[in-house]
């Protein structure tokens, strides 16, 4: 029998939605924080809300912080890093900004550490729907949130989706939809979700883990603590994904499978048809894969299925994933600059015919070689940014001319006239921003912008 069809009743002091029941972790609360010192480590989005939820719950805050920017009096303030082994000793938890790397002093007492999530964990006693994965988990946190809300179903997207959960712990939705990142959850104990999903897996951050192994065990993380009925929603063609989740015990249930899957021309979710795929604006394989786990896990936590249907209709995407910039001079124009890893390269760009890719940034210590298996889709390749040495080595050996661009308008004029009837042109970088730009998002607007300044290519005799 399907994993959906007949959801299980919980215990008592769950929390009905829809016509599931979503259990509500039994993690022990530790409120007794009243004149215990904390010490915040980061002071962006994250460590302010986590600093700011410490100072309710009575503690004495201190914050490291060595930009450029000083938090409020309220709090204390350590800018010099070199100070911190000496004055760990005296504070009694530590709670780290997503990013901060493990080699940073401030994990001197490493018994003391734990991530923003983790610390506001403690105090949450609604349900967590959890998603992680090295591409798509933003789309499918996005989806599952809408798909809910149009369901009537209160909830609130947190976590790498950019809004901190320790922002909420005050006033709490009735769910939690989490986009838990491997930053966070390298350094979170119990997450304990209601359902969790780990929707894909495949090199990343690599420079922040140090190897494959320690990254994948960060994101395995998203099950601790989870009860042994809950389901863990992994893809069916992942055994590495697979065989690590199965240490939590808690069931796991494939996608595609009997609970969500692409049947012929439609999404059928717990069995029911929800939407023909010629409804849909976006259908590119990723899509059809994000839709699957979204109405999964949607379904699960108590939303309709024409709210799950709708949501499908009406979703176009997210800006810089696969973004579609119209078309400008007979070419297809894509704007992908949120994929930073070969793998998400690969995937995106073999959803079309024939493409010009723009491919290049600063190199996270992956191996660039799997874009690849793109050769035969691709007219040319225009090298940017740091890592144009090796862009050019993968590409040249297999065949591929590749042109080295000195700007991202550079790079679109390079595009455009080598771009052959049809082709499409794609930025989808493989890597980072972060030796032209301070992030994907700059990038993303500068590639359109020069599209939308570039004139008229020369005509091909």
């Amino acid at each position: 029998m399907s994993s959906l069809s007949k959801p299980k009743a919980e215990e008592s002091g769950d929390q009905v939605t829809g016509h599931h029941r979503a259990q509500v972790s039994k993690i022990s609360v530790d409120s007794d924080l009243m004149d215990k010192s904390v010490l915040v480590a980061g002071f962006g989005r994250a460590g302010q809300a986590a600093a700011a939820l410490a100072l309710s719950l009575g503690a004495k805050v201190s914050v490291f912080e060595d930009g450029p920017n000083s938090p409020p009096s309220r709090y204390g303030h350590i800018k010099d890093p070199n100070e911190l082994p000496a004055c760990l000793d005296t504070f009694d938890l530590v709670v780290v900004s997503p990013g901060i790397a493990p080699s940073h002093l401030v994990f001197s007492q490493r018994e003391k550490v734990t991530s923003e999530l983790g610390f506001a964990r403690r105090y949450v006693t609604v349900p967590i729907v959890a998603i992680t994965g090295t591409n798509g988990k933003t789309t499918v946190t996005t989806l599952v949130s809408d798909m809910l809300e149009r369901s009537g179903i209160e909830n609130v997207a947190v976590g790498n989706i950019g809004t901190p959960m320790s922002a909420h712990v005050a006033n709490p939705p009735a769910l939690f939809v989490l986009e838990a990142s491997s930053f966070q959850l390298a350094f979170t104990e119990s997450l304990a979700p209601s359902q969790a999903a780990f929707i894909n897996f495949s090199a990343d951050h690599l420079d922040w883990h140090g190897n494959l192994a320690s990254y994948l065990e960060a994101k395995v993380r998203i099950g601790e603590a989870m009860d042994p009925d809950s389901p863990i929603w992994v893809p069916k063609d992942s055994a590495t994904i697979k065989n690590s989740m199965a240490r939590h015990g808690s069931r796991l249930s494939e996608i595609p499978g009997p609970d969500a899957a692409v049947v012929r021309t439609e999404i059928v979710i717990a069995g029911q048809s929800v939407v023909k795929l010629d409804e849909l604006t976006r259908s590119f394989a990723h899509d059809l894969s994000n839709f699957c786990f979204a109405g999964a896990l949607a379904y699960q936590a108590g939303a309709a299925l024409d709210a799950i249907a709708e949501s499908m209709r009406s979703f176009v995407g997210l800006g810089h994933r696969m973004e579609f910039l119209g078309e400008r001079f007979g070419h297809l124009i894509y704007n992908d600059s949120k994929a930073t890893t070969p793998e998400a390269v690969v995937c995106d760009v073999s959803s079309l015919a024939s493409a010009v890719l723009i491919a290049g940034g600063k190199n996270k210590g992956l191996d660039l070689t799997p874009m690849a298996a793109l050769a035969s889709r691709l007219t040319a390749v225009v090298a940017i940014g740091d890592a144009q040495d090796e862009i050019e080595g993968v590409f040249a050996s297999v065949g591929v001319t590749v042109f080295r661009a000195q700007s991202m308008a550079d790079a679109v004029t390079r595009a455009f006239g080598v771009a052959k009837d049809r082709d499409a042109i794609v930025l989808s970088p493989g890597c980072t921003s972060w030796d032209w730009y301070s992030s994907y998002e700059q990038r993303g607007f500068d590639f359109s912008s020069a599209v939308a300044k570039f004139g008229a290519p020369p005509v091909h005799n």
